[in-house]
This record gives structure tokens, sequence and C-alpha cells, in this order.
């Protein structure tokens, strides 16, 4: 509105496509916010959607800026932004398409690009229709069929029952989540005090506006009964009434809409860590979206992970929590990554703890040769360093791994 900006669809196809609905909003999102960033005024954005054999393509096209030729290879790496015509870099961390692409690709898609500087800009993605079957890598958030079996609740990841009447509300919540938690939700606060009482999980995140009663009563509900009275009950709500929910014994007050950061430290302050030989590694970046490409890139490598957003909480978790490793930035407001490494090495526990940095930041002789004795590897956030960070730190978890059992042997 604010740019007169005309946005078109053209809808060619009916067909359902298979994909996690909140993963394929971001998709969509993503594309069109960065149309709109990139297109001048009174121009015009059109969405269209086809069949295409086994998929369906989308297609989202702006009347933009258009991109270069020689930058067009580039725009799906992480941390690369192009320049504008008049030579400017647009604000941002070229993270958006990187972001993107691998969304597309983990649900059995494609992503392509065509454009002219000048004229525009067209991208496409593609994603399997609903009578397919779902590519191996395709991991959509649904409801629960059953409640978890006894094998499924003795495993090592804490559960988070998620309660609220809206399914699109409780897809988001889990897939923020299920990285690090078990998932099983509700839609009532009947059902959330009878799932608790028979699951007793770790913790539980509870809507107010609920039909058929608000969510207070449930927290009441929960709180009288002995089996669920010392759960954590973090309420997730778009109603500021924080007095009535601390006093009716919330654990923590969220007010929606909700980042992903935001939920998962407030989750992490009252679950305690499950004790485990493969510890998460310790991400900390002051950019979210630096942390989420960062989680993505581990986690597919079959790691856990941790985020924080400062040093100083960085610092925190390493005082209360086993980490098997740290991924640090060095540029940060407050204390920046040469404090933490320096805070790091003076405790006794942690001097061994292996440290891996990444950073824009360009580097003096003097930095280089510190990190070099301090840290294990140095990743430059505008260079190609995923498959290199994977093998440094398979390297490092490996050779801890040999050195624990070697010690008990």
């Amino acid at each position: 509105m604010a740019k007169n900006i005309q946005v078109q669809h053209k809808l060619e196809t009916e067909r359902a496509v298979y994909a996690d609905r909140v993963r394929f909003k971001q998709i969509l999102y993503n594309l069109l916010s960065n149309a709109v960033k990139f297109t001048p005024k009174s121009g015009r954005i059109s969405i269209e959607c086809v069949e295409e054999g086994n998929f369906v393509r989308l297609s989202v096209t702006d009347t933009g800026i258009g991109i270069r030729a020689e930058d067009q290879a580039v725009v799906f790496e992480e941390f690369r932004q192009v320049e504008g015509s008049s030579g400017t870099t647009h604000e941002g961390t070229g993270l958006g398409l990187a972001i993107t692409k691998r969304l597309v690709e983990q649900q059995g898609g494609k992503i392509s690009l065509d454009s002219e500087p000048g004229k525009g800009s067209r991208f496409t993605f593609t994603l399997p229709v609903g009578s397919s079957k779902p590519a191996s890598n395709v991991l959509p958030v649904r409801e629960p069929s059953h409640p978890p079996t006894a094998a499924e609740t003795n495993s090592r990841k804490p559960l988070v029952l998620v309660v609220d009447d809206e399914l699109a509300a409780r897809e988001l919540l889990a897939s923020y989540l299920d990285s690090e938690y078990r998932i099983v939700m509700a839609e009532s606060g009947a059902e959330a005090v009878t799932k608790a009482q028979q699951l007793r999980p770790d913790a539980i995140t509870l809507d107010v506006l609920m039909p058929g009663g608000n969510g207070f009563e449930t927290l009441v509900a929960l709180r009288k009964a002995p089996d669920t009275a010392n759960i954590p009950i973090i309420i997730v709500s778009i109603v500021d009434q924080r007095q009535v929910g601390f006093a009716l014994g919330a654990a923590d007050y969220l007010m929606k809409p909700i980042r992903k950061p935001v939920l998962l430290e407030a989750i992490r302050k009252h679950v305690l860590p499950s004790e485990d030989d493969d510890a998460a590694i310790l991400l900390v970046d002051d950019d979210p979206k630096t942390l989420e490409l960062l989680e993505e890139t581990l986690r597919s490598a079959g790691y856990e992970t941790q985020s924080v957003q400062s040093g100083a909480r960085a610092l925190e978790v390493l005082s209360s929590k086993l980490v098997s490793a740290v991924l640090l930035d060095l540029l940060m407001p407050g204390m920046n990554g040469f404090e933490v490494i320096r805070h790091v090495r003076k405790e006794a526990t942690l001097k061994d703890l292996p440290i891996f940095v990444m950073t824009a930041k360009t580097l003096a002789h003097e930095e280089i040769a510190l990190l070099s004795r301090e840290t294990q590897a140095l990743f430059q956030k505008n260079g190609s360093w995923q498959q290199q960070l994977i093998v440094e730190v398979g390297k490092v978890v490996q050779s801890r791994k040999l050195a624990k059992s070697a010690g008990q042997s």
C-alpha cells in the first residue's frame, strides 16, 4: 500500500501440495517481501501457480530493479547481497534467499531465478503434489495421531504440550520447538488437562482465548491437580494479562506474535537439560537469521544445537549446562566474541571446550594469532563454509568421544 504496488495472482490448478504449511508460508512470504523491497512505486507483483507433472510450480514475478547476470548465480548463497543499479547494497543479512532455498529443498522441491536488470525478476519454486509419495526428507508438522508410547516417553528429548484452539498456531509453535523437544498437542483446556495428567510433560504452552473455557481456567485446573502442579506453564497469548497469569501460577507469559528465539529461551529457562553424551553445540550470534541457518546446517548433519543472541547469555548457559562445542560470532553488541573467549578460557572447567568462530570481521594479524591459539577453527561468513564446518565439528566431537571412551576403559 505504501508503494502503491499492485499484487495479482493467477491460479491454474487446484491440486494440493505436500508441504509443511508453516514453512510453505515462510517461503512465499520471503519471496513476496523481497519483491516488494526491490520494486519501485506503482510497480506490479504477480503470483502464478500451475501444475507440472508430479509437482506444482509457483512463481513470484516483480517489475523491480532486476538482478545482473553475474549476480544471479550467487543470490541463493549465504551472506551474499547483490548491488542495485546505483551500486548500493540493500539493507539485510543476505540470508533470506539462502533460507528460502533450503526450505524448498527440504520439502522435495527446487527453486530458480530468471531476471533482467531494469525489467524485474521471477523466482520460481516447485513442491510435490499432494497425491504423490513424499520425499524421504520431507517432515511436515502434523497433529500426532496418538499419545507418545512408553518408549517415546523415555527418549532423551523433553516433552512439551502445546495447547491452542487454532491448528495453525499449534503448527507454528511445534515448528519452533520440534528440533529440541518432543511435541504433543491439545486444542482445548479439557484435552490439555487430560493429556497433562497422562503424559506428565516437561512444560506446557497455553493459549488464553479458547472456546469452552479460557486458558486461565485451565491453568488453575493444572495447578490444583497434584500430578500437574509443578509442570512449568508458559502462557502464549494475544491478550496482555501478565499479572493475572503470574498470580495464577504461570511460569512465564509471552505475547503473540511470538518469535522462535523468544519461545525457545522461555522453555529452556524452565526445562532441565537432559543428560546426554551428545551434548548440544551452543550457537552465539546476535542475528536471528544467521542462527536459523546455522541450526539448519548442523541439525541436518545430526547435531543438536542451542542458540543464544548475546555473549552474556552464552556465559550463563555455559555456567549451568554441558555443551559439546561453541560456535561464536565476534561482532556482537555488549560483550563481543573476544570477551566471551577470554571469559571461557579463564574457567578451569571450560579451558578445553572447543570453540569455532564465524565472523564477517576483517581481522588484524594479532587477532588471527589469538584465535589460532584459543579456538579450533575460523570461518568467514562471506565464504562457502557449510561443508568445512561439518568436517571440523565432526573431528572435534569424534576426538572428544574417543578421549572419553579411553578414560572409561
